[in-house]
């Protein structure tokens, strides 16, 4: 466990926290559950032991690299876990050059229950979308 500092204990009365997956509650009591970009390409991503724990709702900000159809792997992992466990997967991803040889592709996208219903474009020259 990790011992929380002392002003989060006086507001929260807790003096330790245990490490694990990143689930902010909000007021509402909904339950968005964080995946980092590599946990989604993983065997055993971290969304599949969060939807157990009812978690419907999934972000992963992203820093996932261009490779040649890389993209339509991305869009069918995402659209067939949240087939498999339910819920909205909200994914974006860096773009852009780093400054060496690696570029990244945006193309941020939104899965509600293992359907597509929003994605950003690939390579596009926006801040934002």
């Amino acid at each position: 466990p990790f011992i929380l500092p002392k002003q989060i204990n006086t507001v929260t009365r807790q003096l330790k926290v245990p490490f694990g997956d990143g689930i902010i509650t909000t007021l509402d009591n909904i339950d968005i559950g964080c995946e980092t970009c590599e946990e989604l390409f993983v065997p055993h991503s971290p969304h599949i032991d969060m939807s157990l724990d009812d978690v419907a709702i999934f972000v992963n900000m992203s820093a996932s690299h261009h490779i040649l159809r890389k993209l339509n792997y991305r869009i069918d992992l995402i659209m067939h876990s949240m087939k498999k466990v339910g819920g909205i997967y909200m994914y974006s991803n860096q773009k852009g050059c780093d400054g060496d040889r690696t570029y990244y592709d945006g193309c941020p996208m939104i899965v509600v229950n293992g359907k597509l219903v929003s994605q950003g474009t690939q390579f596009g020259l926006q801040d934002t979308e």
